[in-house]
Parts: C-alpha cells; sequence; structure tokens
C-alpha cells in the first residue's frame, strides 16, 4: 500500500509533464486564424501640392502582409503604397539659407480611401498605411468608415508611449471588422516635402 500511495505523486507529474509536452507542439487557434496577407484597395487618391500641381492617380488593389501579430487575435498588416508620389513631384529645391528653405518646400496633400478586406471577421486589426512620399511634419485626418464596422482612429499599438501613429511615410490605422472581415476609411495625409 506505501508504494501505491508513493506512485501516484509520481504518475500525476508524469501526466501533467506529457499534457505539457503535447500541448508546446500545438498552435494557438486565433494565432493561426490571423491571415499572412490581406487584400487591401486605394481608391479616389488624389495628390495636390501648394505650387498648384494635382494629381488624379488610378485606383489600385495591393496585397498587406502579417508584420506583427500585436495578440493571439490582431495583427498589424503592412500595406505599401500603390503609387510612387515622389516619382509625380519634382525634388524639392535646396538652399544653404534656411529662410529660402522653409518658403521652398511644398506643402503635399494625399487624399485616399484605404479599404481592406479578407481579415478575421468582427475583430480589431491595424493596417500600416504608407502615402508613397515622405511628408514632414506629417498630419492625417480621417474620414468616414467605410465598412460599417466600429469607427476607426491612429493609434500605434506598436510603440504606444512613444508616438502617436502618424509618420513621415505611413500611419496606423486601427478598427474593428464588419461581419464579413472588411476594414476601410477615407484618410487625408498633409505635411511638406
Amino acid at each position: 500500500m506505501k508504494r501505491f500511495m508513493l506512485l501516484i505523486p509520481v504518475l500525476v507529474v508524469a501526466g501533467v509533464l506529457l499534457a505539457l509536452f503535447f500541448k508546446q507542439g500545438q498552435t494557438n487557434p486565433a494565432v493561426a486564424a490571423l491571415p499572412e496577407t490581406v487584400q487591401a484597395r486605394y481608391s479616389n487618391m488624389t495628390v495636390t501640392t501648394s505650387d498648384g500641381r494635382e494629381f488624379q492617380l488610378p485606383d489600385r488593389t495591393i496585397v498587406c502582409t502579417l508584420s506583427v501579430p500585436a495578440t493571439a487575435e490582431e495583427g498589424i498588416y503592412s500595406c505599401p503604397a500603390p503609387h510612387d508620389i515622389d516619382a509625380l513631384l519634382a525634388p524639392a529645391q535646396v538652399s544653404g539659407n534656411p529662410f529660402v528653405a522653409a518658403k521652398a518646400a511644398a506643402l503635399v496633400e494625399i487624399d485616399a480611401t484605404t479599404f481592406a478586406y479578407g481579415l478575421p471577421a468582427n475583430s480589431w486589426q491595424t493596417l500600416q498605411i504608407y502615402y508613397g512620399t515622405t511628408l514632414n511634419s506629417a498630419n492625417v485626418m480621417l474620414g468616414a468608415e467605410l465598412t460599417g464596422g466600429e469607427t476607426g482612429h491612429v493609434e500605434n499599438v506598436v510603440w504606444p508611449d512613444f508616438s502617436s501613429g502618424v509618420h513621415p511615410t505611413y500611419f496606423y490605422y486601427r478598427a474593428k471588422t464588419n461581419g464579413s472581415g472588411y476594414m476601410g476609411t477615407e484618410w487625408l495625409a498633409r505635411g511638406t516635402q
């Protein structure tokens, strides 16, 4: 009987170790549910400069890749710019005089909509939306939510203590997807080049 009483704790510990061993080989179903890529459509894209130039750019569909799983259910998807806006705009004039250089900097506005699909339904997701150019002192304003999901916002889920989510070449847009896995918004990025 004494042997049997000593054997019980050994069997329990062995069972726990075996369960942990087999559980490590399994993937978290929520993480596995995050797709590696999703489609996004940039549309109604207009580039306007303070010197009077305006460009209406054609709609494009691009592939956004999962760059970071932020949580078990939420990912950050990097969406490359569909157009090279730098190629459209003349090189900035460089001057040694800071007052002349400040006057020469052109204000650039990029007005567009970005709509992503193929995401998990009714989940919070983040898009890293690239402008196609570098904007000094960049600002982003969001317009209407396009998919009937929960209203999105600019948020830096990667470095929330250090950045608002707006950067010189991209911004982070976080929103809850609708029941079909869609999210999107109108946006306006403004800054100098």
